[in-house]
């Protein structure tokens, strides 16, 4: 059963509710307590150590109905009565209650002896009991041979699962559609492509093969006969039931990895490139990110806080004690969180770049110390109290909107910095700068970005442009980059992660 609790976890994951490590241990633990027999009870010990929130509870409640669905074969009649039906000149058919369709309610043991053929299999279908003395009507070689007694067919075992099928046995073909489903993988299914080799590998599984045999070996000796009719029946009804089944999988299980990719591409793709409705998307990965560095950080802070065992001081504090350590003494350690100073270049070229890294670092803000933003065409405008005034996203937003523009100046920046920046800039400070660094040829200051660096303890400019067209044209990135602690381009999500991990790291000053 913990297979299926791990399929139900994926599931649950396709729906984009992520239980953590820690909640898909609760659930389990829930699950071998009140076991499985109380489907009520089954939903509430999952859903209270799964879903966190109102809107996690829905996507749960949701997921968990279609999950637990057992629908598949329901309503289906034994095809033995219903195989009559079908207008190829079955005896039986207009005999009221007399012919198989007439018994379609009592159990399979209560057939008749003399009809001489395996319970719910084919080799009954379209007789009555009226066959004997003609009362199902026509004269035994009418419809295919369907009233000729069983003596003048062959005997046609068409396995177990033809059987199943024409019993109706729900219950049995449910669990054998588990088996199969789960023997060929099901829940790796993400594409609508594999629907078929899907359905084909599970109707195999289940032993349709045995069922082909008997069609093929009926219509050979018998034609379009009612038997080989009825067996075609319950083979069209085998594929309709497994590839809806398939289908439900599908729904299920394709989300996630189809967002797992999609995520993939949007991580790595240019953020200038970022497709207006892939915004959404894009600022839920970023939270996505922020969330797991943080996490990441914090642990190695809490460690740090903690600090290592002092082995020398502690023997010689419990020697009173014999040796015993009741008193343990630790050998601490300050927490240094970086203090950051945000620097970015917000005209038109390079905008969509400083908004993320905008949201990034503000998402990671707890995990910093006086962070401080500021944005700039040429002037520098100070906008840290945007963002204790408003949430994040709507603060970037408001930033580009009133700050934003077009023709970077650079040196005016730089002179800024001198002016507002440079005096409370020290050891303890990162300066992280966003900027393409064309300068519409105006004075770059290089001497002042040296400035900053002898005084700042590490200094880094992300440039949204390759490396290779660094210092062509109007790009000044060549002579700034000399006096940078580390100088990249930084075109996506991805890069950005991999700045601010590093960025976060316990780091040494510049020398």
């Amino acid at each position: 059963m913990q297979a299926t609790l791990e399929d139900f976890f994926k599931a649950l994951r396709g729906a984009t509710l992520e239980p953590t490590l820690d909640a898909e241990l609760d659930a389990s633990r829930a699950v071998a307590l009140v076991g499985w027999s109380d489907r009520e009870l089954l939903k509430s010990a999952l859903g209270t150590t799964l879903a966190k929130s109102a809107d996690e509870r829905e996507l749960f409640d949701e997921t968990f109905e279609r999950f637990f669905e057992f629908d598949a074969f329901a309503g289906m009649p034994p095809q033995g009565g219903a195989g009559g039906q079908e207008g190829e000149g079955a005896p039986g058919k207009e005999a009221g209650g007399e012919g198989e369709q007439g018994r379609g309610d009592e159990e399979p043991g209560e057939r008749d002896a003399d009809d001489g053929e395996p319970e719910g299999s084919d080799l009954g279908v379209g007789e009555g009991e009226g066959d004997n003395d003609g009362s199902g009507g026509g004269d035994g070689r009418s419809g295919g041979g369907g009233g000729g007694g069983s003596s003048a067919r062959p005997e046609v075992d068409a396995g177990e699962l033809a059987e199943l099928l024409l019993s109706g046995d729900q219950a049995e073909l449910t669990r054998r559609l588990a088996v199969a489903a789960r023997a060929v993988g099901i829940t790796d299914i993400w594409v609508r492509t594999q629907r078929g080799w899907y359905t084909q590998r599970i109707q195999q599984e289940m032993g349709s093969g045995d069922l082909n045999r008997a069609i093929t070996e009926v219509e050979a000796a018998e034609g379009h006969s009612p038997r080989a009719a009825t067996l075609r029946r319950a083979r069209e009804r085998l594929f309709d039931e497994v590839r809806a089944f398939v289908d439900r999988q599908l729904a299920l299980y394709a989300a996630a990895p189809t967002r797992a990719m999609h995520e993939e591409f949007l991580r790595t793709k240019p953020l200038s490139a970022i497709e207006r409705r892939d915004l959404p998307r894009v600022r839920e990965i970023v939270r996505k990110i922020a969330r797991k560095l943080a996490a990441r950080h914090a642990r190695r802070t809490r460690r740090k806080r903690r600090g290592t065992l002092d082995v020398r001081r502690t023997m010689r504090h419990n020697a009173a004690y014999g040796g015993v350590l009741f008193q343990p003494v630790w050998r601490t350690e300050v927490v240094d969180r970086p203090r950051v100073i945000v620097i970015c270049d917000v005209s038109g070229s390079v905008s969509s770049y400083a908004r993320f890294l905008l949201l990034f670092v503000y998402s990671l803000q707890e995990l910093l110390s006086g962070l401080r933003s500021f944005a700039f065409i040429s002037d520098l405008v100070e906008v840290s109290e945007l963002f204790e005034a408003m949430p994040v996203e709507r603060a970037v937003d408001e930033v580009i909107r009133s700050v934003g523009g077009s023709g970077s100046d650079y040196g005016r920046m730089l002179e800024d910095v001198e002016q507002r920046l440079l005096a409370s800039i020290d050891r303890k400070t990162t300066v992280l700068v966003l900027g393409d660094a064309r300068n519409n040829n105006g004075d770059a200051r290089v001497d002042l970005l040296e400035a900053v660096h002898r005084r700042a303890r590490r200094l880094i400019w992300l440039n949204p442009e390759s490396r290779g067209v660094w210092g062509y044209g109007d790009s000044e990135m060549l002579r700034y980059a000399v006096h940078c602690d580390l100088a990249r381009p930084c075109r996506s999500l991805r890069d950005l992660e991999r700045v601010l991990d590093d960025l976060l790291r316990p780091g040494q000053a510049n020398g």
